[in-house]
């Protein structure tokens, strides 16, 4: 077993779970950018202790999805324009390492896995909640078939930031666009195919620079 087994097998602690439940709730926007949030109100909102909260606001703290604010709680990072374009200049190294360790080193399992993701991907048409599941499920998974921990822990919260901006902004999103891109993507790293899934990878990111050119240019 891989240490990429091992991490992907170890059940969740308590401060994993309270992070998971309010990066959800961040990249959805159940806590609205620009929100105002204390330590009591996230308590209640996990139904998770002080100490395991605590740790999962410093790590969303780090990830600069909230803002603390000494003596009055916490700052729901406003999405903005400047911070995507951030997000993305950072984002795109990254995910080209993945998609080639993945593309490189997918057992035939995890390839078949690929394929089902680009299919169920490429019948999504205008779901919205749909692409949002299949684009984690995808990034899990190329995650766990690169076996490169420390780019999937970089990348981890650049794709949150960027859900999130899909959901502030969803309905100028062009859907179809990002859908054929994963789709692609996944069918590429499928196939073993190592500079295309680079090009399909770069071209994930131009869908959501496209995005943000829109608000640039029509605010």
């Amino acid at each position: 077993m891989t240490p990429a087994d091992d991490f992907a097998d170890s059940a969740p602690s308590l401060a994993e779970r309270a992070y998971q439940v309010l990066e959800d709730k961040l990249v959805r926007l159940e806590l609205p950018p620009g929100a105002v949030v204390s330590e009591g109100q996230l308590i209640q909102m996990t139904g998770l202790g002080r100490t395991p909260v605590r740790e999962a606001m410093q790590r969303l703290a780090q990830q600069e999805l909230f803002h603390v604010m000494p003596r009055k709680g916490l700052l729901v990072t406003p999405v903005s324009l400047p911070g995507i374009l951030h997000v993305l200049e950072a984002r795109k190294p990254l995910e080209r390492v993945i998609v080639y360790r993945a593309a490189l080193n997918a057992r035939d399992e995890q390839r078949s896995g690929l394929a089902a993701i680009a299919r169920d991907l490429a019948i999504a048409h205008d779901k919205f909640d749909d692409f949002i599941r299949l684009d984690m499920a995808l990034g899990d998974l190329l995650d766990t078939c690169s076996g490169n921990l420390y780019a999937s822990a970089a990348a981890a919260p650049l794709r949150s930031h960027c859900r999130r901006f899909w959901y502030f902004h969803r309905h100028r999103m062009q859907l179809p666009d990002a859908i054929s891109a994963q789709s692609k993507m996944a069918r590429l790293i499928a196939r073993r195919d190592t500079v295309g899934a680079q090009k399909a990878s770069d071209a994930v990111i131009a869908v959501v620079e496209r995005l943000a050119a829109t608000i640039d240019r029509f605010g």
